[in-house]
Parts: structure tokens; sequence; C-alpha cells
């Protein structure tokens, strides 16, 4: 009686779709190592990638780096929606390719670049060169980077140019988003800095013995900027100082006085000057205001409509993590 199952026949039938297996999985870690994205027909190689990352970064550094909540490593928390970005910019870029000639493109780069050494390194070339070796950045990377941020804004503004908003539309905003056009609790307060503890609470006894605050502040505070109206800070609202500073401002009453309050500043007194209730503004105040965020929010509902559209069906692969 012959044989009804064949082992080593079974078994070579198997070793043909373990080595596509093993093939694909060999390809696709090779091809990872040399392309992190695929739009159409055009790669964007981890050199790409990582050139796009730090310049996130830099930008993310010059505006933030002293703010609450600051974030060292933003760019790389933020890498697959900086991958997602670049890929897209690739089909953006060839529709925006005629909207800005080279010369354009070279006189803008140049622009923001002797802003960005006059400004924010007021003109010192070497700490300038310094902190783009830092973030591992050219010249010409920025230059590449502002060129091509010059066409995809054109394009953004050719793709919505003819968009308005009708007041109905702008009171529908305004109906739609009551928080956005309230305005807030706000405080004025008036204070004293110092660096050293015990002269901050010398002067708060002071100031319970009758002593003139604006005198006080005037004679001792650092901050210079309020010194010339008595320690004077311009209205603010919640999320605006720091916490400590922010919380005993508004738990003050008008002509009340803090305890010594500390923060990354140093000491501080605080006297509240007044008050302000959060309240609702009418449309007729904000109608401006309403009528510029209606037309924003429909701007970028177009602007993505025209990116889809764009889009179409162009494949976009992402391989980096």
């Amino acid at each position: 009686m012959g044989k009804s199952y064949q082992p080593a026949a079974q078994n070579k039938y198997w070793l043909i779709p373990l080595a596509v297996l093993m093939f694909v999985v060999v390809g696709f870690a090779l091809l990872t190592t040399r392309v992190a994205a695929l739009v159409g027909g055009k790669i964007i190689t981890p050199a790409e990638l990582e050139t796009r990352l730090n310049i996130v970064q830099f930008s993310y550094d010059l505006q933030f780096s002293n703010a609450p909540g600051y974030q060292p490593d933003f760019a790389s928390q933020n890498r697959r929606q900086v991958l997602s970005q670049l890929a897209e910019e690739q089909f953006l870029l060839e529709a925006a390719a005629t909207l800005a000639t080279p010369q354009e493109q070279e006189e803008h780069a140049n622009q923001l670049l002797a802003w960005l050494r006059h400004n924010l390194f007021q003109g010192d070339l070497a700490r300038y060169e310094e902190t783009l070796a830092k973030y591992h950045l050219t010249e010409a990377d920025l230059i590449t980077y502002f060129s091509n941020n010059l066409l995809l804004t054109r394009l953004r503004e050719q793709a919505i140019k003819e968009v308005s908003v009708s007041e109905e539309e702008a009171r529908q905003f305004y109906e739609e988003h009551p928080e956005r056009f309230e305005h807030p609790e706000m405080v004025k307060v008036a204070h004293i800095l110092v660096s050293d503890k015990a002269l901050a609470e010398e002067l708060l006894q002071q100031l319970k013995a009758g002593a003139d605050f604006a005198a006080l502040a005037k004679e001792h505070s650092l901050d210079k900027e309020s010194v010339a109206h008595g320690g004077l800070l311009p209205w603010f609202s919640r999320g605006q100082m720091e916490a400590h500073f922010e919380e005993a401002a508004f738990s003050l009453e008008p002509g009340q006085i803090s305890s010594v309050i500390e923060t990354s500043h140093g000491y501080h007194i605080i006297r509240a000057e007044s008050k302000e209730p959060a309240k609702k503004q009418s449309f007729s105040e904000v109608a401006k205001q309403a009528s510029d965020q209606a037309l924003l929010a429909k701007q970028d509902a177009v602007w993505s409509e025209y990116r889809r559209q764009l889009r179409g069906r162009k494949l976009i692969l992402l391989f980096s993590r």
C-alpha cells in the first residue's frame, strides 16, 4: 500500500513561503535604514527627517526654552507627526513649484536669516554658528526650509483667497463658541520683588506698620519696569503669571497685601489694586473678533480639503517610528 502522507514533500512546500517571508522581513529592515518615508515615487531619507527634527527642536527652543512646561525632547516626542508633515509637504511643494522664483526664495530665506542673526543673536555670529552646530544644522538647511515655507505659504494663500464670511456666519460662530468670547477674570496688582527673603519679611512688616507701598517699591524692587509706576503691573488674567504669584494675586481683595510669595524670580509682596469678574461679551462687542475667527476657521477647513484633494490617491508610507 502506498503512503498517503509524505512529510518530506510537504516540508518542501513550506520552505517556499518561509523563504519569501524571510526575504520580505530582511528587505523591509534594509529599506527602513535607508528610507524614512515614501511619497509616491519620492523618497524621504532618515537624514532628511533628522534635519527636520533638528529644525523643529531649534525653533521650539528659541521660543519656549524659558517657558513653563518646556520639553527638551519636543521634536523626538513628536517624531511621527514631524515625519507625516514632511511627507505631506512633498506633494504640496510640487503644486507650489511655480509660485515663487528661485531668486524670490533666496531673498526670502536670506531676509529671515538676517533677522535671526540680528534679533535673536544680537549680531553675535560666533554664538549663532555655535548654536547651529549644537543642533547639527547648517545655513543651507535653514535656507532650504525657509525657501520651501515661502512656497507653502503662497500655496495656502492661493487656495483660500476667495474665502469670506458673512455676518450671519460670524454670529453663528459666536454662538457655537461662547467660551472664546468670555472676558476672563482680571486683576491689577502692584508688587515689590527682592532676592532676599529676610528683606522681604522686613518690608512686609513696614507695610503693615503703614509704610508707603510705592515708595518701598521704588527703593527696593528689582522689577525695574514696574518701579517707575510704584510697582504696578498691567492687568492680567489667569495663566499669565507663575502659579504661586497668580494664586496670591487672585485671592486678594482690592487694598489687601499678601504674605511673602516665592517664585523663580525671587520674593514678592503683592498688593491688589482692582479686580474685574469674568463676563460674556455681547456679539456687538466682539463682532470683529468673531468675524476674524470664523474666517480663520473657514480658511483652515478649505485648506484642509484642498490638501486632501491634492493628495488624491498618492501612496504615502511612513517607516520611521
